[in-house]
């Protein structure tokens, strides 16, 4: 009987190697034609496409100044370096924009859809570059003009990586949509304080967004109180610096209260307002701290 188990035991160790030496055979970097270098764009900055989106899409917003300048990085990802010089070669790719709207547009509750950056708001000036051997990283130089933005679309550009030298051009993220958009000046992070007669979370101390959508209008990132999901927006008039606030989900009480305005010189919002049939009341105070 010990004899038996000994064999099966001996059997099921051989097997066991086996497997795992053919296992590192076929998908190992020493396996036949395994791939040491892939070539794709490096992240722009936090990805907002979801986990089924067919592309990589990022979101960028610039102070409206007549310049400012993308590094696009391009990568060689994988188990080493650049094994030699590797020339890359991009090319501005809007049709990828109109892929991107279909997948968007598969979500019937989907509200977005990007339209394609006009030309003369922003300039390639090279398509071309070279990753070093031993490194991993350049970058292609893309000029944005965002004093020329306007604020009646949601826009986007395109890339894609047309060849590389060496290595294989990545499959996921050999194609990238950027959308680029401006910043009005009460863009930002805020310190968010709420008073103590706040409706819901009062006496609130956190860290919130107001992410521009027009001119002279923001939306509170991540939401109502900076707590739920509820869309909130605020309107600032750049001539009294009045500010009125609009909550679709909940409405606003009219006339609102004079005290809403906007600082600045010490750029502080401060925000009084209640719920359209009055029953909840919001008193909010937005303190800037820094860019987003």
């Amino acid at each position: 009987m010990k004899n038996i188990i000994k064999t099966i035991l001996a059997a099921a160790i051989l097997l066991n190697t086996t497997s795992c030496l053919k296992d590192d055979e076929l998908i190992g970097p020493d396996a036949p034609g395994a791939i040491t270098n892939i070539v794709e764009f490096g992240n722009v900055s936090t990805p907002i496409s979801g986990v089924t989106s067919p592309l990589p899409v990022y979101s960028l917003a610039y102070d409206i100044v007549p310049s400012a300048t993308l590094d696009l990085p391009i990568k060689v990802v994988g188990a080493e370096a650049a094994t030699s010089d590797t020339k890359v070669v991009i090319e501005l790719n809007n049709a990828l924009v109109g892929r991107y709207n279909d997948y968007l547009n598969e979500d019937p509750e989907n509200e977005i859809e990007y339209a394609v950056l006009p030309s003369e708001r922003y300039a390639v000036t090279t398509t071309e570059v070279t990753i070093k051997k031993g490194e991993r990283v350049a970058t292609i130089p893309v000029q944005f003009k965002p004093s020329l933005f306007t604020f009646d679309k949601d826009y986007a550009i395109g890339f894609t990586i047309k060849s590389a030298s060496n290595g294989e051009v990545s499959g996921n993220f050999g194609n990238i949509v950027i959308n680029v958009a401006a910043k009005n000046p009460y863009d930002g992070t805020y310190n968010y304080r709420t008073s103590a007669n706040t409706s819901l979370v009062p006496n609130a101390n956190k860290t919130v967004q107001l992410v521009t959508v027009g001119p002279n209008r923001v939306k509170l990132s991540p939401g109502l109180l900076g707590t739920y999901s509820n869309e909130v927006y605020y309107n600032v008039d750049p001539t009294t610096n009045m500010v009125t606030v609009e909550c679709p989900s909940l409405g606003v009480q009219t006339p609102q209260d004079t005290r809403s305005k906007w600082d600045p010189a010490t750029k502080t919002l401060k925000v009084y307002w209640k719920q359209g049939n009055g029953g909840r009341t919001f008193e909010e105070t937005f303190t800037y701290t820094g860019s987003r």
